[in-house]
């Protein structure tokens, strides 16, 4: 076993770090912000989440696997996101994603900038006493992201490319992983506290991608070629549009084929690298789910390819 083979197989016990706050929303109501001392700063501070069940309550999900694949995944292709890692605390299986709010920015979600866009609104739903979710938005299109990002710089530490640039990075990130769940809290803005100037932040969340919620007897009985071609960006108008459409339209607006190019110099070795689990985490159903998946997800973005069966 390599070296780097068996850094993807670790676990990180997290059992005796410091909690530093809860961390409220979202589907997981136990997420919580730690730390290996209390007096760490706050880029060195970590989201534990706890690993998910399915909707059905029947099995745990993969939504750890999901978030550290994708993590892998945006480092292979260069793209800024949340580093994260498997991470295990008294027992419990789930992950930790690490900070991406850099000393001396604040950072806000999309939500926060949408309403400023002519024609969005966020639309309420009276069973849900948090205002709604998200994905129902009115007018959250491309369009719409895009004037928000009109004139916000890219995360820190990129220079030659536009925010817009960068979120159809994350556009195309979502298509090869399945993720339909960029929702306007799904991503964020970095606003500098010095002057205001404000900046796309890393990529965060994908616990949704790559089937995570299914059924281990979902993914025997299921296609992954065929999931993958049925991968829609749920939250976007218009409705039902497919990832990869929006992918390449986001690509195409903003003139950044490199996140194509780069996804499409993946080779399989490489792909599989992205995709190791410590034992017990990953069935071979899944791991075998995840990968076709991938792979097919990377055919249709590098050959324009979005037929449905």
């Amino acid at each position: 076993m390599t070296d780097a083979r068996s850094a993807r197989s670790v676990e990180v016990d997290v059992s005796a770090w410091a909690v530093i706050r809860d961390e409220p929303g979202g589907r997981d109501q136990n997420k919580r912000w730690i730390a290996e001392n209390a007096d760490a700063p706050r880029e060195r501070h970590w989201l534990w989440k706890y690993r998910q069940i399915t909707g059905d309550g029947s099995e745990s999900a993969l939504t750890d696997c999901a978030e550290v694949f994708t993590s892998r995944l945006a480092v292979a292709i260069g793209l800024p996101a949340a580093e994260c890692r498997f991470a295990v605390s008294d027992g419990d299986l789930g992950l930790i994603s690490r900070n991406v709010t850099p000393h001396g920015f604040a950072l806000n979600t999309g939500a926060t900038y949408l309403p400023e866009v002519e024609g969005y609104e966020r639309r309420s739903d009276v069973s849900n006493p948090d205002g709604g979710r998200m994905r129902r938005d009115e007018g959250y299109t491309l369009d719409a992201v895009e004037r928000v990002l009109e004139s916000v710089g890219p995360p820190p530490g990129i220079d030659d490319l536009s925010g817009f640039a960068v979120f159809a990075g994350y556009l195309v990130l979502d298509a090869l992983i399945a993720n339909g769940d960029r929702h306007p809290g799904n991503w964020a803005l970095l606003e500098r506290q010095v002057d205001g100037a404000r900046f796309l932040a890393p990529t965060y969340d994908h616990g949704s991608a790559l089937g995570a919620g299914m059924t281990e007897a979902n993914r025997r009985d299921k296609d992954p070629e065929a999931f993958a071609r049925r991968g829609r960006a749920n939250p976007f108008e218009p409705r039902k549009q497919l990832l990869v459409d929006l992918a390449l339209e986001a690509v195409r607006r903003s003139g950044a084929g490199l996140w194509l190019e780069r996804v499409g110099a993946l080779d399989g070795a490489a792909i599989q690298a992205t995709l190791e689990a410590p034992p017990g985490r990953l069935s071979e159903v899944a791991s075998t789910f995840v990968e076709r998946v991938v792979l097919e997800n990377q055919r249709r973005l590098c050959h324009g390819d979005v037929a449905e069966d």
